[in-house]
């Protein structure tokens, strides 16, 4: 008598605990990044020796301009940010070398407009040398305050950050936006999405 008492308490207690974690809510860890999706397998392509904004048109001979991302190279819808925190790393991939100013921008799509909330720093990459099967994430440190949507935006002439096979990935803009401006149309796109990522850790 005592045993099966003993053995239908414990047989209860254990559906109970399983009862318990079933229904405990699933907690999604946070994103760490958003922008393109980098892997060793990340081609450059169409940009293995950089890719100039005037080859786009309505854009002036040699211009610089503001290239602002509008899709996230194999990473779906999340080239904006998708929470407010700090940006600790920017990643890209390029096959040359070359420098851009990170900048943050807010964007309307569906009217091709966009404005700049803020400056970040001057990343200078070093590229990789015979660019081939496999490709190397370079990484730099940064500390840059982000707010959730805010849009991704380089500012150079000229970069191998990019992957051209398509698509219509970036709004460009010359002369370059400042941070504080308006709403601003942009004339001209490149065919491409920048090989860029944002990280919060």
């Amino acid at each position: 008598m005592h045993k099966g008492r003993i053995f239908g308490h414990v047989t209860v207690a254990i559906a109970l605990l399983a009862l318990g974690l079933q229904s405990a809510p699933a907690h999604a860890a946070s994103p760490t990044f958003f922008g393109a999706k980098l892997t060793t397998h990340s081609q450059p392509s169409n940009a293995e020796d950089g890719y100039s904004c005037d080859e786009s048109a309505h854009i002036p001979n040699h211009a610089t301009c503001t290239w602002v991302a509008t899709e996230a190279f194999e990473n779906g819808s999340n080239f904006t940010a998708p929470t407010t925190g700090t940006i600790k790393h920017v990643n890209l991939i390029s096959c040359v070398s070359g420098s851009f100013t990170l900048q943050l921008a807010k964007a309307n799509q569906s009217k091709h407009q966009a404005q700049i909330v803020e400056d970040g720093p001057v990343i200078t990459y070093p590229g990789q040398t015979g660019c081939g099967h496999k490709f190397t994430i370079e990484s730099f440190p940064v500390n840059l305050h982000v707010d959730q949507g805010d849009y991704i935006a380089i500012v150079t002439a000229s970069t191998g950050a990019l992957s051209c096979s398509g698509g219509s990935g970036v709004m460009l803009f010359a002369p370059p936006l400042a941070p504080g401006g308006p709403m601003t149309k942009t004339k001209a796109g490149a065919s491409c999405d920048l090989l860029v990522a944002l990280s919060y850790v």
